[in-house]
């Protein structure tokens, strides 16, 4: 028996590098970041096509979700006018530098309030399409389930304006970068209880292990949501719900999902 043979079938020789360079899909589920060590791939058809056969059954919970954000960013525009306008009025008697502070003033409020209050709206979407995606039970509470990580929620919605408006300044291209590679840090943030600089990080390195795959996929999507809300939005009543499940797929695709909390 030739000394390579005797290696191939020696238990006690160790682990060559793939082996030890595998990931378990226990540790997988369990860390996000060994989910990028494992890498992954799609073909943007078959994404596609599984997020639409996979939209079935959830386009009324989410449309559900879609609704009560209206209300909600409808209540919040209504506070804002409300305050804005007190804000304004007080500050104009001051004169023009003060009348300057009150406007900058209420456009922070604005965003404050939105980010604080819609984004776990936001995230609670996200995680229909993903537990959707991964096939575990879908609940319209879901919604509602994740203001206890407000914090880095808000957190996260500044870093990406800023980070993303910055690089659209900067010759278009790092916002368009970071609009994309950031798209499944939300869902990071509530479903692995990531901090909001972590979840950014860990979003990116994922997406940018096949980032231009990722951009023809949004894109392709952004043009199905185009057509389909052609005919009098009649269309959006499918494709909405359908990129709120694509991305759940990719999610699941990417990093798995860990099961519903009891």
């Amino acid at each position: 028996m030739s000394d390579a043979t005797a290696i191939a079938v020696n238990p006690y020789s160790a682990p060559n590098s793939e082996l030890q360079q595998s990931v378990g899909n226990t540790d997988v589920i369990a860390d996000p970041r060994l989910a990028i060590e494992r890498g992954y791939d799609f073909s943007i058809g078959e994404l596609l096509s599984e997020a639409w056969q996979k939209t079935s059954g959830v386009k009324g919970i989410l449309w559900g979700g879609f609704a009560a954000i209206a209300v909600v960013s409808a209540a919040i525009q209504l506070v804002i006018q409300l305050v804005g306008v007190g804000i304004i009025g007080v500050s104009a008697l001051g004169g023009g530098a003060s009348m300057v502070f009150g406007i900058i003033a209420v456009a922070l409020l604005s965003v404050f309030l939105s980010v604080v209050v819609i984004y776990p709206f936001l995230a609670g979407s996200n995680m229909i399409g993903i537990r959707q995606a991964a096939g575990q039970p879908v609940e319209f509470s879901e919604m509602f389930k994740h203001f206890g990580r407000t914090l880095p929620l808000f957190g996260l919605g500044l870093l990406i304006l800023i980070l993303s408006s910055i690089g659209y300044l900067l010759l278009f291209i790092p916002g368009l970068y970071i609009s994309v590679a950031s798209i499944l840090a939300i869902p990071l943030v509530v479903e692995r209880k990531l901090s909001a600089w972590n979840a950014l990080l860990v979003s990116c390195k994922a997406i940018n292990k096949h980032w231009f795959k990722v951009f023809f996929l949004l894109l392709s999507m952004s043009l199905i949501l185009f057509v389909s809300a052609l005919p009098l939005g009649i269309g959006l009543i499918w494709t909405l719900p359908m990129f709120i499940v694509m991305i759940g797929v990719l999610y699941n695709r990417i990093f798995g999902v860990l099961p519903p909390a009891a």
